[in-house]
């Protein structure tokens, strides 16, 4: 899909704005409140407009919160060296960048499936989160032999990793990605659309590639990490089993243990955002932001 004419209109209360990276511009949807700031990155074949119904949420009333779209998703640009931009350190680094630019300090990232990924990504490099919340992000890789014992495999999975999968194909990911419990908005179909193939591939081949990736080990990060991680977790999640990430070793986990909604997928946020945001406003308490 071209990007020329894509748009996705802001939530009431946000602004849109384009903040220039390496990578090329990211859109931003941005509401000012207090901080510390809360910052969601979206998902594969993904966009900012996954967490519409999370965003209407009375938990955001007030708060400064930002909502990304990661290079060569939604309203962003396409990465300006495909290569080069759309490996995992890259994509991290250009959230980072992006962060910098709006002087957002210390903020607490909420981050699903691949942006979940590039949250631990970024910690990896050293960035200075308040605290992390992942969800349909089991911490593994890089390296294919991790990785594949973590997913399940799946002709679904061809889509994670492929820059040209049929209309069908990518369709039914949609579908997988967003649940059976609510209608699924068209603007969702068309975020996956839009999507930049190559951005699929390129990471795929960067994480799963026989030359040793620069990204970070994604478990001795969570392992190391000292501030706070959240795991809010669908209970019926399709694409690998939740429950297994308790075994993990983690420096300092919510509750002890991942959190669930019951009945939801892997976008629980937008399955039930009610009950998601009351498990996420109960982690912000516990911790004080």
């Amino acid at each position: 899909m071209s990007t020329r004419y894509y748009s996705e209109p802001a939530p009431p209360g946000f602004v849109l704005q384009k903040v220039e990276t390496p990578a090329g511009r990211l859109a931003v949807w941005e509401r000012h409140g207090r901080e510390p700031a809360l910052v969601l990155i979206h998902g594969n074949s993904a966009s900012k407009a996954a967490f519409r119904p999370l965003l209407a949420q009375p938990l955001f009333n007030g708060r400064r919160v930002v909502v990304l779209d990661m290079p060569g998703a939604g309203e962003s640009d396409d990465g300006r060296e495909p290569e080069r931009d759309y490996t995992f350190t890259a994509l991290a680094q250009a959230v980072l960048v992006a962060l910098a630019d709006m002087k957002i300090v210390a903020p607490v990232v909420l981050g699903w499936s691949l942006g979940g990924h590039l949250g631990i990504e970024a910690i990896g490099q050293g960035a200075d989160f308040r605290a992390l919340v992942l969800t349909g992000t089991p911490p593994c890789g890089p390296g294919r032999a991790e990785v594949d014992e973590v997913f399940y495999p799946g002709e679904l999975m061809a889509v994670v990793t492929g820059e040209s999968p049929s209309p069908e194909l990518l369709n039914a990911y949609i579908r997988a990605l967003y649940g059976a419990t609510r209608p699924i908005y068209f603007e969702l179909f068309n975020a996956g659309r839009r999507f930049d193939g190559r951005l699929r591939r390129i990471f795929a081949d960067n994480i799963f590639g026989s030359d040793p990736p620069r990204a970070k080990r994604q478990r001795q990060v969570v392992a190391e990490w000292k501030k706070p991680i959240a795991v809010i977790q669908g209970d019926n999640e399709p694409f690998f089993d939740p429950r297994g990430l308790d075994a993990l070793r983690w420096g300092n986990l919510w509750r002890g243990k991942g959190q669930f909604v019951p009945g939801t997928g892997h976008a629980p946020f937008y399955e039930q955002p009610e009950a998601y945001a009351s498990l996420l406003d109960a982690f912000l308490r516990d911790i004080g932001a």
